[in-house]
């Protein structure tokens, strides 16, 4: 039996411009879509646009039809969300922190996030997007498997909280790294170092706790042996003492760079700010 579809195709001939085009099929709701993620082990797509974005509706007629990004549609789940169709699709952009559009995020199963891209992206540019993003699921949804396999997993704790942090998910990401410092007696000295790092530039500049990130700064720099992140540490420690209003901590942190890290590529930057210090000294 000829299916409907077929049958009238057969009868009527292709449409105006000579051909039918079939594109992502999108899940009815955001919610819908992260259980349907969470059953089958798939990450989500989320085209977040607006009835008055131009840009929104060319992403429909042009790339969502595209053969290439609809197959590579099928592995995740792909779900819209109008950013002005209610409270409920507001908050779910606010979450995200969506204020351009069209914007289209990727997300873990758990809603965690993958990665962003704000603008509009034609089929030659997309599919490529849309690999790397199955990459990044690969590893997240491998560090958050084995979060549910062990919650004291210290190295997937870290991972996790390090992806956060570069996709500026911070809270997410000092949870899970306040965890990771807890937990990571037996990590190698540079990833107990980065945690460290990392958690401290968010006490620093996103939280404001200045003497916690100090104190974690401090700490990393005590650990044996040194690595490339020890420049690191100086440098945001004397930051974060400017910022706490000690200037003479600042200069002590950034004089330590110039003479136990003279070849960093942080040098030159820990100069420049010393040079101000003077400059601001003297006024």
């Amino acid at each position: 039996m000829i299916a409907p579809a077929a049958l009238a195709l057969l009868l009527l001939g292709p449409p105006p411009g000579g051909e039918i085009k079939t594109g992502v099929r999108w899940e009815k709701s955001f919610d819908s879509a992260l259980k349907k993620a969470r059953s089958q082990g798939k990450p989500v797509m989320v085209d977040f646009w607006a009835e008055w974005c131009g840009w929104c509706h060319r992403l429909d007629k042009t790339t969502y039809v595209d053969p290439l990004v609809v197959r590579l549609s099928e592995e995740f789940v792909p779900v819209k969300v109008n950013t002005e169709g209610g409270p409920k699709e507001a908050g779910i952009a606010l979450r995200y922190l969506v204020s351009d559009l069209p914007t289209i995020a990727f997300l873990s199963p758990s809603g965690r996030m993958l990665q962003k891209i704000t603008g509009y992206q034609g089929p030659g540019q997309f599919p490529l997007t849309m690999e790397k993003a199955r990459e990044v699921a690969a590893k997240v949804m491998a560090w958050e498997g084995a979060i549910d396999r062990d919650s004291k997993d210290a190295a997937a704790l870290l991972g996790l909280g390090m992806h956060l942090f570069d996709q500026e998910s911070y809270d997410d990401s000092r949870e899970l790294l306040e965890k990771a410092v807890r937990l990571d007696d037996a990590l190698p000295s540079s990833d107990r170092k980065q945690g460290r790092l990392f958690l401290a530039v968010i006490l620093k500049s996103y939280d404001k706790e200045y003497s916690k990130a100090e104190r974690l700064l401090k700490q990393a720099l005590s650990l044996k042996p040194e690595s490339g992140y020890d420049p690191k540490l100086l440098y945001v420690l004397g930051k974060t003492y400017l910022a706490w209003g000690k200037p003479q901590q600042a200069r002590e942190a950034l004089q330590e760079i110039l003479r136990a890290h003279a070849d960093s590529t942080l040098a030159e930057r820990a100069r420049e700010t010393l040079i101000a210090l003077d400059h601001k000294k003297d006024r």
